[in-house]
């Protein structure tokens, strides 16, 4: 069953329709357990509990309302109360919200079987305080185990849905804040320490969250690493949260794992926006931390909002861009000590229908988010290989190209047996083929990022270190390494020719990776007096705005 969209007007019709054949018809966000009620601009505004229909004291035992939002499929469900018997059907729904959103909710149509029936027991009730547990009043052990994370005891996202609902509908006049936060590289933690460890952490967290947070303040785990608070603003004091993320950074900070916590936060402005929809966007500002090491709490804007439906639009039509043939690879020259041409780096560019070109940095971390870069990175390879291919009993028969391999195809995709397979069909040299991976990414999962290197090189393709300095890769990882290139990255070259300290590292560095069989390449040269500094400490290879952009292929060709 396909779900049905409907703006304001056309759900209005529709239930003004429904009316004519069931009892009662409405709106519920079953998530929250709220009924909801529409305006004429098309905002929601959250009402009652919606088990409150039949006069329930909590949520009906396997909701059929959930069942349907979850599944995307009609469900059907009796309740009986005070004698009456009520038959619900319902059906999940999406409606467009005034800023163009889609909000998942259920149309309940409800018939009342006015027969007397056998009542229902009345639920055993369980005191609110037991040790550890957050229970609301009248709360049931079913609601417990429905709406907790059995794990840490904290409130799961059901739990976190309807009781964040609870209070903003009892207080409506406190403005409250919604922080989201989770670790760094959760997966990597778990990898490394192994998942018992890494429940500790998890447990350890929640105890400080029981710890810190005061009154009127809801807290839980949503999912894997993922935490949601939601406080009154005025207590919100964001020192103190700074020093609950460096607590946290204490429990494991070793020379190849420290433990980084962030922080989204979104000002709740708007209390009748569904509360997933605030986790939403404070998992919006959060996400923009995740790469960074500088900062560990941002706040969400309307700006993020808008990239946000940006970048969802770019994902929506990414692939019918990529099957026009609208993504190109331009090669950036790579040089030898004697200004001779060696190869190319081929980089990705988006050239739109009008002609204008998009760099990379534009849209490679909007695709990285999911499979689209798996996808991009396989038509990129096989550009290359075309290319190499047409080189081939020419002039240019000895240049190489190189190319990125993300950790995301990894991931998606057999990326050697992807690489092979397009090697095969263009009979392309795999000597004259550079796989380049990057060093922060090799820092994640780094015993079996070694490995798969290891498998490329065993294939007889040359493999390179791409951005090395840019992280922290240990000395004791790099005797480890067996490639062929490790290309120094532009910020580790860039105060060389001023600090003594600079090239103290930096001659040592390469000195290094020589003795350890590898050539070096400086990558992000921009002045003649760097080039002429590094040719005479002995690098390898040279790239960089120096010597040219990444242009063209045809200009490649007509210049090298």
């Amino acid at each position: 069953m396909n779900v049905e969209e409907y703006t304001y007007h056309e759900l209005k019709q529709m239930m003004d329709y429904m009316k004519r054949m069931y009892d009662t018809v409405r709106i519920v966000d079953p998530v929250e357990c709220r009924e909801i009620s529409v305006d004429t601009s098309g905002e929601i505004h959250y009402e009652k509990e919606c088990y409150s229909a039949w006069n329930a004291a909590s949520r009906c035992s396997n909701c059929s309302s959930y069942r349907a939002v979850m599944s995307g499929q009609r469900q059907t469900k009796e309740e009986v109360y005070d004698k009456h018997k009520f038959l619900i059907q319902s059906i999940p729904i999406r409606l467009i919200l005034p800023d163009r959103n889609n909000f998942s909710c259920v149309m309940e149509l409800i018939s009342i079987d006015e027969k007397e029936s056998v009542p229902t027991e009345a639920p055993v009730q369980i005191s609110a305080g037991d040790t550890g547990k957050q229970m609301s009043q009248g709360m049931t052990e079913a609601d417990y185990i429905a709406t907790h994370d059995l794990l840490t005891r904290l409130y799961n996202l059901d739990g976190i849905c309807r009781e964040v609902r609870r209070m903003l509908v009892d207080d409506p006049d406190t403005k409250r804040v919604l922080i989201t936060g989770d670790i760094r590289h959760f997966r990597t933690l778990n990898e490394r320490y192994g998942t018992q460890r890494g429940n500790e952490v998890l447990i350890a967290i929640a105890d400080m969250l029981r710890r810190t947070c005061g009154p009127d303040t809801v807290y839980g785990r949503i999912h894997a690493d993922h935490f949601v608070l939601c406080m009154p603003e005025e207590r919100f004091d964001e020192g103190l949260f700074m020093d609950f993320v460096e607590e946290i950074g204490k429990m494991i900070d070793t020379e190849n794992y420290h433990l980084y916590f962030h922080l989204g936060v979104f000002r709740i402005d708007d209390p009748d926006i569904p509360v997933t929809m605030m986790i939403e966007r404070a998992d919006l500002a959060l996400r923009t931390l995740h790469d960074r090491r500088d900062n560990v709490l941002t706040y969400y804007t309307n700006k993020l909002l808008k990239q946000a439906e940006t970048e969802a639009e770019f994902l929506n039509n990414f692939q019918a861009m990529l099957d026009e043939g609208q993504f190109h690879i331009f090669l950036q020259p790579v040089f030898d000590a004697y200004m001779n041409v060696t190869g190319g780096e081929a980089l990705t560019r988006w050239i739109k229908p009008d002609g204008t070109t998009i760099s990379s940095d534009k849209y490679i971390r909007i695709l990285e988010k999911g499979e689209h870069i798996a996808k991009l990175d396989c038509r990129n390879w096989e550009l290359v290989m075309k290319q190499l291919r047409s080189w081939q009993n020419t002039a240019r028969h000895d240049l190489v190209i190189s190319v990125n391999v993300s950790p995301k195809d990894l991931f998606y995709m057999d990326a050697l047996k992807k690489v092979k397979e397009l090697v095969h069909a263009y009979n392309v040299d795999p000597d004259r083929l550079i796989l380049e991976f990057s060093e922060i990414d090799l820092m994640k999962d780094t015993e079996q990022r070694l490995a798969i290197l290891d498998r490329f090189k065993r294939e007889g393709f040359r493999v390179a270190i791409d951005n090395f300095g840019e992280g922290n890769l240990s000395l004791n990882m790099l005797k480890e390494l067996h490639v062929d290139y490790v290309k120094f990255d532009k910020s580790f070259i860039a105060g060389s020719t001023t600090d003594e300290r600079c090239r103290l590292v930096l001659e040592a560095s390469i000195k290094l990776v020589q003795q350890l069989g590898m050539r070096v390449v400086a990558e992000g040269i921009e002045t003649e007096e760097q080039f002429e500094y590094l040719k005479s400490i002995g690098c390898d290879r040279f790239q960089g705005y120096y010597f040219s952009h990444a242009i063209p292929v045809k200009d490649f060709e007509g210049k090298y």
